[in-house]
């Protein structure tokens, strides 16, 4: 009990820092759905389409990456299933789609929580490192997409929301977004705080000692302190929770600035794994069928993993 008093301040000051700029994030995320502001905005993903020789039915699937990409995921399904686009436009699509979904991320997920939880100069870095690598891995798509695919049928029109839904009052939409965000921020809540909790007291307590010197010379050799290794096994679950392990541990001067963007990079690429086993290709089986499904998880998984590693390996050299 002593203990978790000791921790408590500090650990209502993260939440109070994190959690209301994750509900805001879920909630904007949830408000421009499917809006006129979204339909703007895939004027603007047609370029990156092209690029990847793209058919332009493409573009908004890109666009609602910025929102819901297992909503984008399963339009690319639906147009496949209706001979609009081939398998190949589904791969080149899949991994183009890093770069929309990395922005999304970074403004409404884990951006908000990197600053809160990093502060404005270790977070904006390892943001800036992290749409570095899916740059990259758009990049790659669209190269595929220059030496893959056929250069698209000029004069088919990109299919866009619905007139109804983007006229939908703006208090409807309020409405809806309120109902979406709360479940939403819910299943993220219920994951940081208890795991921030038990961080910070884990970091007070003899046991925390134990492990520390256990894995010291395993994190010495990659020059990282024990302590990392909280949030490495954290954050290959859960990156906003493997994030927030990081801030108390950052602010207490465990680590530093350096250290915890290392710390980070490494907890991504095991983090990719588990997301792939758990989640990414069982998901993606189900929405494009076993053959394409497998296909393309495995190279958004070859590429995300091999832009994640260069980037750890220019940090290590760098520094």
């Amino acid at each position: 009990m002593q203990v978790i008093l000791e921790v408590l301040p500090d650990v209502l000051k993260l939440w109070i820092n994190v959690l209301p700029s994750m509900l805001l994030g879920c909630f904007l995320g949830n408000l421009f759905h499917n809006t006129a502001f979204l339909h703007r905005l895939g004027q603007g993903m047609r370029p990156l389409a092209r690029l990847g020789n793209l058919p332009a039915g493409c573009a908004t699937s890109l666009t609602l990456c910025m929102v819901n990409r297992i909503a984008a995921y399963t339009m690319l399904a639906e147009l496949k299933n209706t001979g609009l686009i081939r398998a190949w436009d589904v791969v080149v699509a899949f991994l183009v789609s890093a770069l929309p979904t990395s922005l999304y991320f970074i403004a409404f997920f884990i951006g908000p929580v990197v600053i809160s939880s990093l502060g404005w100069h270790t977070g904006v870095t390892y943001l800036s490192i992290y749409l570095g690598i899916n740059i990259i891995v758009s990049g790659v798509g669209m190269l595929m997409g220059k030496f893959l695919l056929p250069l698209p049928e000029q004069g088919k029109e990109e299919a866009g929301p619905s007139r109804e839904t983007v006229r939908e009052p703006w208090r409807e939409k309020f409405i809806m977004a309120v109902r979406r965000t709360l479940p939403a921020f819910r299943r993220l809540a219920l994951v940081f705080i208890p795991v921030t909790l038990v961080v910070s007291i884990l970091l007070h307590t003899p046991l925390m000692d134990q492990i520390m010197h256990k894995v010291d010379p395993a994190l010495n050799y990659l020059g990282l302190p024990g302590v990392t290794i909280i949030v490495i096994t954290t954050g290959v679950m859960s990156m906003v929770a493997g994030i927030g392990t990081l801030g108390p541990i950052l602010q207490a001067g465990l680590v530093t600035p350096c250290e915890a963007i290392t710390t980070l990079l490494i907890t991504s690429v095991l983090h990719y794994l588990y997301e792939f086993w758990s989640g990414g290709l069982p998901t993606n089986i189900s929405i494009f069928g076993p053959r394409l499904g497998s296909k393309v998880s495995l190279a958004a998984l070859l590429v995300r993993e091999s832009a994640t590693c260069l980037a750890l390996g220019l940090i290590v050299l760098l520094t």
